[in-house]
């Protein structure tokens, strides 16, 4: 039996297959090459992805914890040498304490030395006018010609004068003896007394140079602390350093993972927005043609341009495996491939070489730009993502049908807006670094059904 079925019916059932045939594996085929399967991104492989990352995080954290107990440990060990500084500061005050005792010790013995030596003088001109005293009575009475008696015995007028200058004669002598004795023991004694001053003196001194070496000891080892502890907090500035680097990493690597993420979402959102237009305006057409010509499953054949609205009878595979124009005419090489790196998926290919800066980015084929992103003015390399439109900077997105849509991030300039038709090998904007690039170059996505995969089986 012969089964009919209306135009636009039949257009309505080829874009459900299609949907069907996308959602799972997709053998792409370049036109009479050989097949090669390619796997479209599923909800468990995104789920991996956000897994691999968090595993990449939670490394992070462990290193930055792993710091925080190095530099717990580093506190610890500067407050053992604190408080070393501050014994040995309370030794140095008892042994300054100590000095300053025979610093004043040796002051007062100085201040006997000097007075001793005062009355030494004196004592010294003492016996000298005692001596000066008796010489001159001596030179008199040699002089006179008679002794002392003798003068008493024939001057006297009586017996009893007579014993009288006897006796104050010998008075006199006795009394001139006795001075001069003891004028000359308060010598022997001051003498003694500053010799035994200077052994004391020496002996001080002996001991205040023993703590000046002291001090100087304790002020070496004060140092030598000091620099272990100025060591210390050294290292702990520069574990400090180490874990606010970690933490811009783990903070940077969240931020960039939520960016993409939300720039992926409404990447996603928008293919899926065209592809219900499209159900859309098919369901629309079949029931306005339901009564049009009919034609038979195995009679049906059309012909129509990608991005048209025309939906094939074949798979997307089937129309596009090999058939995508390379985006950079002139410029071959890839750097770095589709697949998984540092933890997360890259979801296209990066095409670079020398001179590629500014170099003119083709659609890979017609369709209509969906999605258009600009504003990032950071067209220079960079180490990590400068937050534009979630690391992919200025990107166009162009839906060519058939669940077919290609990405083209990391543009200088943008040539094309939202609802623009665009014809295979039409410049659409220029090769740079915005958004998180290390270098100048295109970052290429082909997505089928709205996952991406692999673009290199989708390019000829």
């Amino acid at each position: 039996m012969k089964i009919t079925f209306g135009k636009n019916k039949l257009k309505a059932m080829a874009l459900v297959l299609c949907a069907v045939i996308t959602a799972g594996s997709l053998t792409c085929v370049n036109y009479g090459k050989p097949v090669i399967k390619t796997e479209a991104k599923t909800i468990s492989d995104i789920e991996n992805e956000k897994a691999e990352n968090q595993a990449e995080i939670d490394e992070l954290q462990r290193e930055l914890d792993s710091l925080k107990d190095d530099v717990a440990e580093q506190e610890a060990y500067q407050t053992q040498l604190q408080e070393k500084i501050d014994l040995q500061n309370k030794n140095i005050d008892n042994v300054n304490t100590i000095i300053n005792d025979l610093n004043n010790k040796i002051e007062e013995k100085e201040n006997k030395i000097d007075q001793l030596e005062k009355d030494i003088a004196q004592k010294q001109v003492d016996i000298d006018e005692g001596l000066e005293l008796f010489k001159a009575r001596l030179r008199a009475m040699y002089i006179s010609g008679n002794d002392s008696l003798a003068s008493a015995l024939v001057g006297a007028t009586d017996f009893y004068d007579m014993l009288s200058k006897i006796e104050f004669i010998s008075q006199v002598a006795k009394h001139d003896d006795e001075l001069i004795d003891s004028l000359k023991t308060q010598l022997e004694q001051f003498e003694e007394a500053q010799a035994q001053l200077d052994i004391e003196k020496a002996e001080l001194a002996a001991d205040l140079q023993t703590q000046e070496d002291n001090r100087k000891e304790l002020n070496a080892a004060i140092e030598q602390l000091q620099a272990d502890y100025a060591e210390s907090d050294d290292y702990i500035k520069r574990k400090e350093a180490d874990m606010a680097s970690r933490q811009r990493d783990i903070d940077s690597l969240e931020a960039d993972n939520a960016a993409m993420d939300a720039e992926m979402e409404e990447i996603e959102a928008e293919i899926e927005r065209q592809r219900q237009a499209a159900e859309a305006a098919a369901a629309a057409a079949a029931e306005e043609d339901d009564d049009d010509d009919y034609y038979s499953d195995d009679s049906y054949s059309d012909s129509g341009s990608s991005g048209s609205g025309y939906v094939p009878e074949t798979s997307a595979d089937e129309n596009y495996g090999g058939s995508l124009s390379w985006p950079v005419p002139g410029f071959y090489g890839i750097s770095s491939g589709y697949g998984y790196r540092w933890g997360s998926l890259h979801a296209g290919i990066d095409i670079a070489g020398g001179g590629i800066s500014g170099a003119t980015i083709t659609a890979a084929d017609s369709g209509t730009v969906t999605l258009v992103k600009t504003g990032c003015t950071h067209n220079y390399g960079k180490d990590g993502s400068c937050g534009c439109n979630g690391g992919y900077g200025n990107y166009i997105v162009i839906d060519h049908g058939n669940g077919i849509s290609t990405l083209y991030g990391h543009c200088a300039d943008v040539y094309v807006s939202v609802g623009q038709s665009v014809s295979r090998g039409e410049a659409i904007g220029s090769v740079g670094s915005t958004g998180w690039s290390t270098g100048f170059h295109l970052h290429f996505e082909v997505r089928v059904g709205g996952s991406t995969v692999d673009p290199t089986s989708y390019l000829y």
